[in-house]
């Protein structure tokens, strides 16, 4: 039974792809569901995981979340990028920020939890969020990646958003940043990096539905 995880660049038609590959397999698609059953199993509400997931990541945002838990617990409080403690006179700057916070290690714990539950039953399709690299060493795991020409992805993005091609520049360069920020920092691993992947799929190049083709007869051959 053949679990595939699909990564892909925004405005790359993946999230179509994905959908297909779902409805061929007749098993599920797993995109905003593997963020809902994190957020249920830590306790929170989807907004307050948003700086720790793949499609919003938020280094910065992440870093503050740490800083509560030390401070709470008076510890330093050390720079996310690496170059030190910071020197804070005291935490009255936190005073805004709720204090039921969680650390990057519960999200991190519960997102392997989620998506091995998801990969230990029936077939499935599963939409980013580090799955390629958590089933990295599962037999039964294929990994494919989804990009596009940054010109394609642009012109993806306006017609199918209807905004103006600045903001969907300004999107993609921050998706990509997120995505990017994301398994580096949760997987130490290049996102870009083709040798994690069964198959890199180019759709400048091939039409979707042609992809959903060559993953589909990929799966039967092996």
């Amino acid at each position: 039974m053949p679990i595939i995880t699909i990564s892909r660049e925004i405005g790359s038609s993946g999230t179509y792809i994905a959908l297909k590959l779902a409805e061929a397999l007749k098993c599920s698609c797993y995109d905003q569901q593997v963020i809902h059953e994190i957020a249920q199993k830590l306790g929170k509400d989807h907004d307050q995981i948003a700086d720790f997931d793949q499609e919003s990541y938020n280094r910065v945002g992440v870093f503050f979340q740490e800083a509560l838990n030390s401070i709470a617990q008076g510890g330093l409080v050390f720079h996310p990028f690496g170059i030190g403690p910071l020197d804070w006179d005291s935490a009255e700057i936190f005073s805004s920020f709720p204090r039921e916070t969680f650390q990057e290690k519960d999200y991190f714990d519960v997102l392997n939890q989620v998506i091995k539950d998801i990969a230990s039953g029936d077939d499935a399709v599963i939409l980013g969020r580090g799955g390629c690299q958590i089933l990295k060493d599962q037999h039964n795991a294929y990994h494919f990646k989804i990009v596009s020409s940054f010109k394609d992805r642009v012109k993806h993005l306006v017609a199918e958003q209807k905004i103006e091609e600045d903001k969907a520049e300004a999107l993609i360069n921050s998706k990509d940043k997120a995505a990017s920020s994301f398994i580096y920092d949760f997987f130490d691993a290049d996102w870009n990096d083709p040798h994690h992947y069964h198959m890199v799929l180019n759709t400048s190049r091939i039409n979707p539905d042609a992809c959903v083709k060559l993953i589909l007869n990929y799966l039967k051959r092996d």
